[in-house]
């Protein structure tokens, strides 16, 4: 019976190491530095590095990967770090991986989650930033783990992006196709730094999926009288009504106005700050003056005096559920879990439109009241500068792509937004002091009038009133 392989332990003044057999021959022999403290544990650690280099050397693997790995394992400081060795060992035995260097990275799964739970960015802040990473846990946890998750990151070929696309449900929008793969791509970038796991991404910029002009559908819309409604409508909680109005009137993202905190609201002079945001450009605008008026009494009826404190305090994630309900929903049958309504039915505004789901047409979502204020916004005069100081918008081509909305909106005459304090039942039934009340600008001078004796060819340009002046609601 062959002798078992124990190693031989050094012991010197800088600390302990073993000469293992790595070769072939007898003589094929090298040291490694082991992490221990005591002879007991030097002598465990050689026989386990003996142990692997034989199991090794039996399946043909490279001499140089077995070092790799025998380093690895000798340095192995704490149960978990030596465990983590053990299966990079395991993964060569296998043949699950073709080098040492693969084995010894992490599976594309647990680094993802190093990078979705914030990881990376707290120990490399100049390289990875801050971001929500809700959506990319979904795209990872439904669509990438199941097929690529188990794979050392080092392993990963363009292949193996291939069969995730590949393994995608038929009925995935080409935006949604378009995520996952950029979600991958980004995983596998930083695996290349600041993870040190790849010399470069597998997967090349030409490879990313093309989103056609046929994919672009049409997206619901609120008209005034359905936003006044829905705005006014008691049986919807009231925190939700608010988290309506303001973005409607201000135009920002949800995530900002959930993660909105009263240190960024300034009431006194009617200011807000977004210092952190989606686009990492902190931008401040002046708050419509009933918007101001809104949050003031809110503050007030909320007893909510901490800065820290976040203004509404109501989550928006599953924002667009909560505005139309259950997709199939069913009129006849009772509201239950399964089979919700809406705050937008709850309202009575039913628009079909709303809520239709085509191949070309997408149901109403919470960001489109961001649309709203854009539209609403040019349509009644106001300047692009105006609406990106709020929205955050980077280039013209992003806000011209509402203009066409707009401009049917001041052919209709749809007017605009009627203030919000207005509408609310919980506030206009209660007596405000005037010193409460921030006094109104005077409204923007008109361009031109309509067309008539003495009168300017231009037309009346800015026939609308500005978005915190009242409005009629337009006849049924």
């Amino acid at each position: 019976m062959p002798k078992k392989a124990t190693g031989q332990v050094i012991k010197t003044a800088l600390g302990y190491s073993a000469r293992v057999r790595v070769g072939a021959g007898p003589n094929d022999r090298s040291t490694f530095a082991l992490a221990v403290k005591s002879d007991e544990a030097a002598e465990t650690r050689a026989a386990l590095l003996a142990n692997m280099a034989t199991r090794l050397r039996r399946v043909g693997t490279p001499t140089t990967d077995i070092e790799v790995l025998l380093e690895e394992l000798g340095a192995a400081r704490g149960e978990r770090s030596l465990a983590e060795a053990q299966l990079a060992v395991d993964a060569v035995l296998s043949g699950s991986v073709t080098a040492a260097t693969s084995a010894l990275t992490p599976t594309f799964e647990d680094f993802a989650e190093d990078w979705t739970s914030g990881k990376l960015h707290r120990e490399h802040p100049d390289h990875v930033r801050e971001k929500d990473a809700k959506r990319d846990e979904e795209i990872l946890r439904l669509y990438v783990n199941p097929v690529m998750g188990p794979a050392r990151i080092g392993e990963v070929r363009l292949e193996d992006a291939e069969h995730v696309m590949a393994a995608l449900p038929a009925a995935l929008a080409p935006r949604s196709r378009k995520k996952v793969a950029q979600c991958m791509s980004k995983v596998l970038s930083l695996a290349v730094y600041p993870g040190r796991h790849l010399a470069s991404n597998p997967i090349p910029r030409e490879w990313m999926p093309k989103i056609p002009k046929s994919a672009n559908k049409a997206k619901g819309c609120l008209y005034v009288d359905e936003e006044a409604k829905l705005a006014a409508c008691a049986a919807v909680p009231l925190e939700r009504r608010l988290a309506y109005g303001i973005l409607a009137r201000e135009g920002m993202r949800a995530s900002e106005l959930e993660l909105l905190r009263w240190q960024d609201v300034d009431l006194a002079r009617g200011r807000v700050r977004l210092d952190e945001n989606k686009t990492d450009d902190p931008r401040a605008w002046a708050l419509a003056p009933d918007v101001v008026r809104v949050l003031s009494w809110w503050r007030k009826r909320t007893d909510r005096a901490e800065d820290t404190e976040l203004v509404l305090g109501v989550p928006l994630g599953d924002g667009a559920w909560l505005l139309r309900g259950d997709e199939h929903y069913d009129p006849t049958k009772p509201d239950t879990t399964t089979n919700r309504r809406g705050d937008l039915r709850t309202a009575g505004v039913a628009r079909r439109e709303l809520f239709e789901r085509t191949a070309s047409r997408q149901p109403i979502r919470l960001h489109d009241f961001r649309a709203l204020f854009v539209t609403v916004s040019l349509a009644n005069g106001k300047t692009e500068q105006f609406v990106t100081d709020r929205t955050g918008h980077k280039s013209s081509q992003q806000v011209a792509l509402y203009t066409r909305q707009a401009r049917t909106w001041t052919e209709l005459d749809l007017g605009t937004l009627r203030p919000l304090d207005e509408l609310l039942p919980e506030m206009a039934g209660e007596a405000r002091a005037p010193e409460a009340i921030p006094s109104l600008p005077p409204p923007p001078p008109a361009i031109g009038r309509r067309l008539g004796a003495e009168e300017s060819p231009l037309g009346d340009l800015n026939p609308r009133p500005a978005l915190y002046e009242s409005a009629a609601l337009p006849l049924s």
